[in-house]
């Protein structure tokens, strides 16, 4: 029997466990990883899931699953290397690349990991029978088997944040020309407030944008507004960060009103109403 601690959308432990199948309280969330193993040549290794397997047998994907009660994100990561491909992963070689919550359906915090081996899969080392076969493969030959329906599909974010978080030597945004700005605006969305087309989908914080900065979609720079629960009509405050979309045109900037930081657990959990249909990173 396998349990799970459960977590608000802060990341914050809440003392409370669950057991794997059972059905997931609204407004609780567990932790998942994402293991990404690349070896010097620029491949990774990708696992065939075994027959018998409940969901997508015989498909293709990287390692990872769900955190046991009493992990961490990165235990876990390795733990699940270990039982899958029977390979010893070194914490000193991992790099958390993102986190994402994913709420229906999931409710879920993933986290996104990189680990560097040279090695090979050790299958007969696995302590699992998770796994039927594993082998190296190069991004194209990945996105070739996900093009052909062999891999499997919420592994999707490989090919749009490739560049950003998976590949080497490759420029990463700079937004230290953005961050601490102070910037003025109007709120569209306030804090409360439902989406008009999306009933279900109610504001946590304050939605606007920056009045006369134009953001890569052709329409003036949106924000997330922090530090006041009150709705607002408009707004003046210091960037203090940037969420950066993967899978789209445009970032969504973090405003804070008294210019005071705030914690990433609080930014991803507040934003994560909309953020969840995206993939990205937030950026200081």
């Amino acid at each position: 029997m396998e349990k799970w601690d459960l977590y608000t959308k802060y990341r914050e432990k809440t003392g409370r466990e669950h057991i794997r199948g059972e059905e997931m309280p609204d407004g609780f969330y567990h932790l998942v990883v994402h293991v990404w193993i690349k070896n010097d040549k620029g491949q990774f290794l990708v696992s065939k899931r075994a027959a018998d397997r409940p969901m997508h047998p015989l498909m293709w994907e990287s390692t990872g699953g769900s955190v046991i009660k009493g992990e961490g994100s990165l235990e876990g990561a390795i733990r699940e290397a270990k039982e899958e491909t029977g390979i010893d992963l070194q914490k000193e070689n991992g790099k958390l690349l993102f986190s994402k919550i994913r709420g229906k359906n999931h409710n879920d915090i993933m986290d996104v990991w990189l680990f560097k081996y040279n090695g090979g899969p050790c299958l007969e080392n696995a302590t699992t029978a998770e796994v039927a076969e594993c082998k190296w493969a190069s991004p194209e030959e990945i996105r070739q088997m996900y093009d052909k329906g062999k891999f499997v599909d919420t592994l999707d974010y490989f090919f749009c944040a490739f560049n950003e978080c998976f590949a080497d030597n490759i420029h990463k945004p700079d937004y230290s020309g953005i961050t601490g700005m102070t910037v003025t605006g109007k709120i569209d969305r306030q804090a409360g407030s439902c989406h008009p087309a999306h009933p279900g989908m109610v504001y946590p914080v304050n939605y606007g944008h920056v009045e006369g900065i134009m953001a890569g979609d052709g329409e003036e720079q949106d924000v997330y507004v922090f530090g006041t629960d009150r709705p607002l009509d408009k707004f003046e405050g210091k960037v203090i960060a940037v969420f950066h979309r993967f899978n789209d045109v445009e970032d969504k900037w973090i405003v804070s009103l008294g210019g005071s930081g705030i914690p990433d657990e609080k930014i991803l959990g507040d934003i994560s109403f909309q953020e969840q249909f995206f993939y990205g990173k937030l950026y200081r």
